[in-house]
C-alpha cells in the first residue's frame, strides 16, 4: 500500500453525505458503506451535542442521542456554515464553522485507509457552488486542524464531468444522458464532448422537468409515460450512456422507459455517481489521472473566454495573462501592473475559446496626469461579477519620486 495516494471524494446535501475513496484510481474508487457487503452509502448529515456534557455525535449515533433525550439534531451543515460565512464578519471563528469542520473530520476516518495513509486531496460536491464554497471549506478544515493541502468544492454537474470521463471511452464518446430524480426535482442532463479544440471541450446543459415531481404519492404507471416520452426526445439521436440516479430509482417503475434505453445506450444506476466523480476530481489535483489536462470543462459557472491584457515588454508585444476560459467565475480574476506608454489606453484582449475569436476592449485612461512616456504606471485588479461581467479596477500608481501617485482610482466594467 502507498502510504501517499489516499484521495477522496464527500457527496454532500442537507440531509445526507457519502464518501468515497481511492488509493489507485485504475484500480477503481469504493464507497463507504455503513453496512459490510450492502450498499448502504447514505451517511446522515446530523450533529447533536449532549446537554451538559459538550459531547457532540454525528451521523446515526446523534439521530439515536437526540431521540433519546427527545430534542432535535441538527442538519444542513455545509448549508449552515454557508450562511454564516456570506453574513462575513470573523465567520472563520463561528460555531457553524467549527462543527462543520468537526463533521468533515469524523466522516474522513470513517475510512479505514486513513489510519493508514495521507490524505493527498479532498473534494466535496453539491448540487451548487457559490463564491463561498471554497471558503467555508478551507475555513472549517482549518478550525479542526485537517491538514489537507488540496482541497476543493465542486457542483454536482463538475463531478459528473470526472466520473463519466473516467470510464471506458465506449461509454461518454458519443455523449452523455443522467436523470436525477428525488421526490421533490426531477433533472436531466447532457454531457457533450467538442474535439474540434485543444484541450477538448466538454459541455454540462441542464435542464428541470416539469410534471414529474412530487414522486411519492403519485401514479407510478404515469411518471413511466412521461419518463418516456422526456427519454424518446432526449435520446432521439443516440448517446453512449445514460445514468439514473436520486432516491425515485431505487424502486421498479419506470420498466417501460428502461426498455427503451436499453435498445440505443448502456444504462446505468447508481447512487455514488457524484461522490465518485469527486474522488476522481480530487485525483486529478494531484496529477492520479490528468482529465483536466485533455479536456475543458465548461459548466454554467465557467468562463469562455480566456482574459489578457497586451503589453509592451523589451520593445515587444506580449499578452499578460489575468484569467483563462474554463475557471469558475467567482475564483477568478488578478492584479497585475502596467507601464504606461505614449497612449493612455488599457487594452483588454478577450479570446473565445470556441471559436478562437478575439475581441480588443480599450480602456481610455486619460484621467491620468500628463507625463514622459513609460513614466506612468497603474495598477489593475481584474474581478468577475459574474460568469459575463468583468470589473476592472485601475490606480494611479505614479513613477518613483519623480512622478508620485495622485492615487486616483476608476472603474469600469466589461460584458463578456
Amino acid at each position: 500500500m502507498n502510504n501517499n495516494r489516499l484521495v477522496i471524494g464527500i457527496d454532500l446535501n442537507n440531509d445526507h453525505s457519502l464518501v468515497s475513496f481511492c488509493l489507485d484510481p485504475s484500480d477503481g474508487v469504493k464507497t463507504y458503506s455503513r453496512e459490510e457487503g450492502k450498499d448502504d452509502f447514505r451517511i446522515p448529515v446530523a450533529a447533536f451535542t449532549v446537554p451538559g456534557s459538550g459531547n457532540t455525535f454525528f451521523g446515526e449515533e446523534a439521530v439515536r442521542s437526540a431521540e433519546g433525550f427527545e430534542m432535535e439534531y441538527e442538519t444542513g451543515l455545509f448549508e449552515k456554515a454557508l450562511e454564516r460565512a456570506e453574513e462575513g464578519n470573523g465567520f472563520e471563528e463561528s460555531r457553524e464553522i467549527k462543527i462543520f469542520g468537526e463533521f468533515l473530520s469524523w466522516l474522513l476516518r470513517l475510512v479505514p485507509e486513513t489510519a493508514l495513509s495521507k490524505v493527498m486531496a479532498l473534494c466535496i460536491t453539491v448540487r451548487n457552488v457559490n463564491p463561498f464554497s471554497g471558503k467555508v471549506l478551507n475555513a472549517a478544515c482549518s478550525s479542526v486542524g485537517i491538514g489537507i493541502k488540496n482541497l476543493k468544492v465542486m457542483s454536482y454537474a463538475e463531478s459528473f464531468f470526472f466520473y463519466a470521463l473516467s470510464q471506458p471511452v465506449g461509454l461518454w464518446r458519443n455523449g452523455v444522458l443522467l436523470y436525477d430524480y428525488s421526490d421533490t426535482l426531477f433533472e436531466s442532463a447532457a454531457l457533450e464532448t467538442d474535439h474540434s479544440t485543444t484541450p477538448a471541450l466538454v459541455r454540462f446543459t441542464r435542464k428541470e422537468r416539469e410534471g414529474m415531481v412530487p414522486f411519492f404519492g403519485t401514479d407510478r404507471r404515469k411518471l413511466d409515460e412521461k419518463f418516456l416520452s422526456i427519454v424518446s426526445d432526449d435520446i432521439r439521436n443516440g448517446v453512449s450512456a445514460t445514468y439514473l440516479t436520486g432516491e425515485a430509482f431505487n424502486e421498479r417503475w419506470e420498466q417501460r422507459t428502461l426498455r427503451y434505453i436499453c435498445t440505443r445506450s448502456r444504462v446505468f444506476k447508481g447512487q455514488n455517481l457524484y461522490s465518485k466523480g469527486a474522488c476522481y476530481g480530487a485525483a486529478d489535483m494531484v496529477d492520479l489521472i490528468r482529465i483536466s489536462r485533455r479536456y475543458l470543462y465548461l459548466g454554467e459557472e465557467s468562463l469562455t473566454v480566456n482574459v489578457s491584457v497586451r503589453a509592451l515588454s523589451r520593445g515587444k508585444e506580449i499578452l499578460i495573462p489575468v484569467s483563462d476560459a474554463g475557471d469558475r467565475w467567482y475564483d477568478a480574476g488578478d492584479t497585475i501592473e502596467v507601464l504606461m506608454g505614449h497612449d493612455r489606453e488599457l487594452i483588454v484582449v478577450l479570446t473565445d475559446i470556441q471559436d478562437k475569436s478575439e475581441r480588443n476592449v480599450v480602456i481610455r485612461l486619460d484621467w491620468l496626469p500628463e507625463r514622459p512616456e513609460r513614466a506612468s504606471r497603474i495598477k489593475a485588479e481584474f474581478r468577475f461579477l459574474s460568469v459575463k461581467k468583468l470589473l476592472i479596477k485601475v490606480t494611479d500608481l505614479g513613477f518613483g519620486e519623480l512622478f508620485r501617485s495622485t492615487g486616483i482610482v476608476r472603474t469600469e466594467e466589461v460584458i463578456l
